[in-house]
This record gives C-alpha cells, sequence and structure tokens, in this order.
C-alpha cells in the first residue's frame, strides 16, 4: 500500500497527459495512395545496393575488402547536405493481409510479439540512415562504404495495444546528425478500420563506420533543417543528445546517490530491521513484498551463424528481442498475476560491445522497481570471456510493464541493490515524462520529492519496543 498523497499523484497523471502526443515526424509529399513495399522487400534492396557482405572471405571483384577505405570520404564538409525528407521512408508489415506473415508476430498470450516488432525497427533505423547517407565517391553499383550501426535505442513508449492481425506500417526519417552519427525518430502505425492508427514511437541513434574495418568512424552528410516542424525536430535530437550525456556523467556507477536519494535507502532499511533482535543483519520482509534478490530469472543463448548481422557480428535487434521476452517472463513470475504485463516503454537500450559468433551470451532480468500496478525491470545481456571466464557486458536496457492490479513491493538487501533500485526509480520517472503523463521537467522534481513514490510503510513509525 502506498501514500495518500501517492495515490493522488497518481490519479492525477492518469488523467492530465500533458505530452501524450507522439513527437511528430515528417508528412511524406509523395501520394498516400502510393502501395507501400512490404518490409521485407524494402530491407533486401537495402542490403543489395548498398551493404558489402564478406561471404566468408571471398573478395568483392577480386579486390581486398580495404578497398572500400578508398572511398570514404576524408571529412563531412566534403559531402553534399541532406535534409530530412532525404531520409524518408515507408514500410509494410502485413500482418493482417499475410496469414504467414500473421503467424510469425503471433505471440501466443495474444496481440503482436513486441520483441518481433522491435527487431524490425532496429533494421528499419539502419535503413533510413542508408538512404540519407549520399556519397559521390561510391557508385551506384556494388556495396557501400558504411556500416551503419546501431548504438542506443531510446523512449520507446506503446500507447495502443498492437494488434495481430491488422496490417502495421513503419515510418521513420533522421531528426538529428552529427558528425558520424544520427538519431532516427521510428513511428509504427496499425491500421484500424481503414485508418492509420499511431500506436508507438522510438529514437535510434545510429553511427557510421568504416565498411572495411567496423570500427572506424566514417563521416555522414551534414543536414540542412528547411521547415519550422524540422527546426523543433532537430533542437529535441541536439537536447536528447545533451541529455544521454547528463544521464552518464549523473550516472550511479560515476556519482554517489543524492542525499534524498541515500535517506530514501536508509529508511527502507530501518523499515525492515527487526528492531527487537537489535541487529542489522536480521531483517523482516513487510506485508506484499519481496527481496530483489528473489526478482531475478536468467536464460543463455549460444550465438550461431544464422543470428548473424551483414557484417558477421550478432544482429542487435535480436539481443534486444531475447531481453525484451526474458523481461516479459521475469515480470509475470515475479508478480504471479492471472493476467499478463502489458509493455508500456522500454528505455535506455544501449550497445556496449559487438557479440561474435560462437559467443556464449548471458541474459540477466531482475525486477528493480515498483509502483502500485507498475513495474521496472533491468535486463542485461553479457558474454562470457572463455580466458578469463569472466562476463563482459555487451547491452542492457530498462523496461516498464503495467499489470491490472497492485504488485508486490520489491526491495533491495544490499548496496548494490539499492543502486539498481535508484537506477530503477530514475528511469520509471524518466518513462512517466516521456510518455506524457507527468509535465516535462517534472521527473527531476519527482525525485527529490521522494515520498510520492515511497511505499508508506517505510512512512510508519519503527516500533523499536
Amino acid at each position: 500500500m502506498f501514500s495518500k498523497v501517492s495515490r493522488k499523484l497518481s490519479t492525477s497523471i492518469k488523467h492530465k497527459p500533458w505530452n501524450n502526443s507522439f513527437r511528430n515526424l515528417l508528412t511524406p509529399s509523395a501520394d498516400s495512395n502510393t502501395p507501400l513495399k512490404p518490409f521485407t522487400v524494402v530491407l533486401e534492396e537495402t542490403q543489395k545496393q548498398h551493404i558489402s557482405k564478406q561471404n566468408n572471405g571471398v573478395k568483392h571483384k577480386g579486390q581486398c575488402r580495404e578497398f572500400l577505405s578508398a572511398l570514404l570520404p576524408p571529412s563531412q564538409e566534403s559531402l553534399p547536405p541532406r535534409t530530412m525528407e532525404d531520409s524518408f521512408i515507408q514500410a509494410l508489415i502485413p500482418i493482417g493481409s499475410n496469414p504467414d506473415v500473421r503467424l510469425q508476430y503471433t505471440s501466443h498470450i495474444g496481440g503482436a510479439r513486441l520483441g518481433r516488432l522491435v527487431q524490425d525497427m532496429d533494421n528499419f533505423a539502419a535503413v533510413v540512415v542508408y538512404k540519407y547517407i549520399d556519397n559521390p565517391l561510391q557508385g551506384p553499383e556494388g556495396p557501400s562504404a558504411y556500416a551503419v550501426v546501431t548504438a542506443r535505442m531510446d523512449h520507446l513508449h506503446i500507447r495502443e495495444d498492437i494488434k495481430n492481425d491488422a496490417d502495421i506500417k513503419l515510418v521513420g526519417h533522421v531528426t538529428w546528425v552529427g558528425s558520424s552519427s544520427a538519431e532516427v525518430g521510428v513511428g509504427m502505425e496499425q491500421m484500424d478500420e481503414g485508418v492509420w492508427k499511431k500506436v508507438c514511437e522510438a529514437k535510434f541513434v545510429m553511427v557510421a563506420r568504416d565498411a572495411a574495418t567496423g570500427t572506424k568512424s566514417a563521416p555522414i552528410n551534414p543536414l540542412v533543417v528547411k521547415s519550422e516542424d524540422e527546426k523543433i525536430l532537430f533542437e529535441l535530437g541536439k537536447n536528447n543528445i545533451a541529455s544521454r550525456a547528463k544521464a552518464d556523467q549523473d550516472s550511479l556507477f560515476k556519482e554517489p546517490p543524492s542525499t534524498i536519494e541515500s535517506n530514501l535507502i536508509h529508511d527502507m532499511f530501518l523499515s525492515t530491521v527487526d528492531h527487537k533482535v537489535r541487529s542489522f543483519a536480521a531483517r523482516v520482509k513487510p506485508e506484499n513484498s519481496t527481496w530483489m534478490t528473489d526478482s531475478k530469472l536468467k536464460s543463455v543463448m549460444m550465438c550461431e551463424p544464422e543470428h548473424k548481422n551483414d557484417y558477421n557480428k550478432i544482429f542487435g535487434g535480436l539481443i534486444m528481442e531475447k531481453c525484451i521476452d526474458l523481461a516479459f517472463t521475469n515480470t509475470w513470475v515475479f508478480t504471479g498475476a492471472a493476467q499478463v504485463p502489458v509493455c508500456t516503454h522500454i528505455d535506455d537500450v544501449i550497445f556496449l560491445k559487438a557479440v561474435e559468433i560462437g559467443d556464449l551470451l548471458y541474459f540477466h532480468s531482475q525486477v528493480v522497481f515498483t509502483h502500485e500496478t507498475l513495474v521496472q525491470a533491468r535486463v542485461s545481456a553479457e558474454v562470457l570471456d572463455r580466458e578469463t571466464k569472466r562476463l563482459k557486458l555487451t547491452n542492457v536496457l530498462q523496461v516498464t510493464f503495467k499489470l491490472p492490479s497492485e504488485v508486490p513491493h520489491v526491495i533491495p538487501q544490499s548496496y548494490h541493490e539499492a543502486m539498481a533500485y535508484l537506477t530503477g526509480r530514475r528511469h520509471f520517472l524518466i518513462s512517466l515524462e516521456n510518455e506524457g503523463l507527468l509535465a516535462k521537467g517534472m521527473a527531476e522534481k519527482e525525485m527529490i520529492e521522494v515520498s510520492k513514490y515511497t511505499p508508506l510503510w517505510t512512512l510508519k513509525k519503527l516500533d523499536t519496543e
């Protein structure tokens, strides 16, 4: 049970969606009645036109793959400017009109498989960047000198249930461009009674690499902003870059918790200590609660050749799908609810290290924060180093789920669990802001006003008799 002030706030945010509309993407200038190409066709065309495949070491036209380095421009200034519209693209996922496709995307619990759709959104973001890049040194025939990879995905907000019996349209274009990276807005719409209805949107940060090495940064075309709408999107993208940098700087891996956050953890600790025993080691679990250490779920995957992308690394979209599926299963097991959890937000999907074919990939999910009917789960992917026998972090993401009834409180017991709790709480508040349930700038304020998201049992007077 939570405090009255918490319930009051929860009621208010349900009825005051300050920013509950989508971050608008550009509207295509082409005829809206033009038939959409299936996404699989768009992806295959991009792979054939732009992507150089190694084909198990076979040389391209009798030359080594390194010849592609000579096709890279020396700097961004040597490339022609491009616009957001130059990168605009749409594609169709025929879930409703093609029974074979529908089977691939249908979940056993009903509706569409979110993880599979996120895979497609990841691939689609790369297609957008390939369309945006215009390299005069590169001819229309032959592979591209660029390798476009995903650096992170932010703020995937799901505002509508995604059905498994209606076609889906992917829409996207660049919204901000740096020297070798770009932010891509990808929207998903679904046909509803003859009208395309927006169901979710996410932001992807894509980086361009030299295709010959896969590690060297490659300059991409500068972005020219024309209309007022484009200026707004560009400023939002610019602010997102700054926000990511600030979040990294303020990370609990680098900076200690704030005074108020430390007080929150201390209050939670004291409220679970058996004061009659007078021992810090004697812990008492409050009613309707679970120790965080018992909220874990793990899985492992052997990375096979069929899982590779066009650069012979394990496809990041597949890793995201595995993480999302594990977070869902973990949340369902943790809550023990008869009804299934509904994903409302995915945030902070970071790609730290490429995963190789043959790697043993460990997935670790843990519920790190709960509030009334909402659950925050953190998922990480780690690769086993065969020489040192140690795990190296490759991916991490935060997922928010909603349940039809109140969920158990999750309580940290150790310091590292307390840090996971605070990090999850921060992402939870930011997710409310990004979903439009809190006004912009309110997340940081709510982090200070801790009691609004504190279980009532931590506010009770301690029985020390």
